[in-house]
């Protein structure tokens, strides 16, 4: 059985308290991963697929303000600390990418894990910090507002891809075991 650090019991005993379906998402992943990874660069979007996980435990904590930013940090954090170790302890000399998404639209926070050939940008990640302040600021859980009026079709089309490209934002850790 694993020892936990204190930090890991101080997040877990308040998830559970406080948050327990986060705490349900949380230790479902870190106890029992179902990940799946080839060998093979083409297939990738079939890892991202099916390692693509959505973490919805803290959106009413976080809709009714009842959550810090401190806490879904040291939440988050101790899940990519769990997934790194699992990562080190079964396969070696591999890399990996540990997505977490925040997507302001569904919303939920979403984590996904790929191998890691090279290839891919991972120039576009923010900070944990920053993209938990901003799901917090974004986050639409009341859903989109649909205002009706006569607008052209261009404009629709402008206004649909600003709210697209501004309803995710991700944190990227490149893994190496």
């Amino acid at each position: 059985m694993k020892l936990l650090k204190r930090s890991e019991f101080l997040i877990l005993d308040y998830l559970k308290k406080y948050a327990e379906k986060a705490y349900r998402e949380i230790h479902s992943i870190t106890t029992s991963p179902h990940f799946l990874f080839s060998n093979d660069p083409e297939i990738i979007q079939n890892e991202a697929n099916h390692n693509y996980l959505y973490i919805h435990g803290f959106n009413r904590l976080i809709k009714n303000n009842r959550i810090s930013s401190e806490k879904l940090i040291e939440a988050f954090s101790y899940l990519e600390e769990e997934i790194v170790e699992y990562l080190k302890k079964h396969y070696k000399d591999k890399e990996f990418i540990f997505y977490l998404n925040a997507d302001a639209l569904v919303p939920a926070f979403t984590m996904t894990l790929v191998s890691y050939y090279g290839d891919q940008d991972l120039k576009e990640s923010s900070s944990l910090a920053e993209l938990i302040d901003w799901y917090k600021e974004n986050a639409c859980f009341n859903g989109l507002e649909i205002i009706e009026n006569e607008t052209d079709e261009e404009q629709i089309e402008s206004e649909s891809q600003d709210i697209l490209s501004i309803a995710a934002k991700r944190y990227i850790k490149l893994i190496n075991t």
